[in-house]
């Protein structure tokens, strides 16, 4: 579960899949995972992004072994307390991992929520910490795990921002945002609905994320303890970088290492 919800922040589920069964495959528990250098653990999460996930994990991983014996706690406060896992993700853990009666509010299960007991207006209360207690006290005893798992089905594929299907919802004759006319809860969804953020227009390939990932994928391909030079990695990025790109990766690697993705040994660089 820990994997899974570290991999699945902003990736998509079919992305995951088969690196998920990969990387639990070569780090089966925290033990494994703890003990590997903190390098192989970024080169097992290549082809997923955000490679500052892996890096969190890893650390994660170590505070579970030297706290709780290689065993990830079940409660809230000590789940809380470890490195890199906020409300959401300890909420997920214990209903998905532990059966406890907990409710994982994402964006989807919260308008659900909201329109099954405010409609699609927005009252005085229903703020998102409102609608997360309901949430919470909804959850049928010993149920979580169905009941998160129905929710957020509900969410992603029925009850959607903007053409809700009500017609098929289990939740209809609930619903305080279900209308007579399906059609006429499609629109005032969309009326209500947040106004989609424009596409950037700078190609990905001009972003600094696309060079970030660049560096650190270049950094992959040296074997460990083995070392990478920087005018080696200009030129290895000279080839698939834009030209205009290129000045800034000595100010790039600066903040990877500062971040601990990168360290420096010596004249040379290699994955930390």
């Amino acid at each position: 579960m820990l994997i899974s919800e570290s991999m699945l922040q902003q990736t998509q589920v079919e992305r995951v899949i088969p690196l998920y069964r990969a990387f639990v495959a070569r780090f089966p528990d925290f033990e494994a995972l703890a003990a590997a250098d903190a390098g192989d653990v970024v080169r097992a999460w290549r082809g997923l992004g955000y490679n500052s996930r892996a890096m969190r994990l890893h650390a994660l991983a170590r505070a579970v072994v030297a706290r709780h014996g290689g065993r990830l706690p079940s409660e809230r406060d000590a789940l809380r307390a470890l490195p890199g896992i906020g409300p959401y993700t300890v909420a997920a853990i214990r209903a998905f991992a532990f059966e406890c009666d907990e409710a994982a509010v994402d964006v989807n299960v919260r308008r659900v929520v909201h329109r099954v007991l405010f409609g699609l207006e927005h009252p005085p209360g229903a703020s998102a910490a409102v609608l997360d207690a309901f949430a919470r006290e909804a959850v049928p005893r010993g149920r979580a795990h169905d009941w998160n798992s129905a929710m957020m089905d509900v969410g992603a594929t029925i009850c959607t921002a903007r053409a809700p299907k009500c017609l098929i919802c289990p939740l209809r004759e609930a619903c305080a945002a279900a209308p007579v006319d399906a059609a006429a809860l499609a629109a005032r969804a969309r009326a209500h609905a947040r106004p989609r953020s424009p596409q950037s227009a700078i190609p990905f390939d001009q972003t600094t994320r696309f060079l970030r990932g660049r560096i650190i994928d270049r950094l992959r391909d040296v074997p460990a303890p083995q070392v990478l030079e920087l005018a080696a990695l200009e030129r290895a990025l000279a080839e698939i970088v834009p030209d205009d790109r290129l000045p800034e990766v000595g100010a790039v690697v600066e903040t990877l290492v500062r971040e601990g993705l990168i360290t420096r040994v010596g004249a040379g660089l290699r994955l930390s």
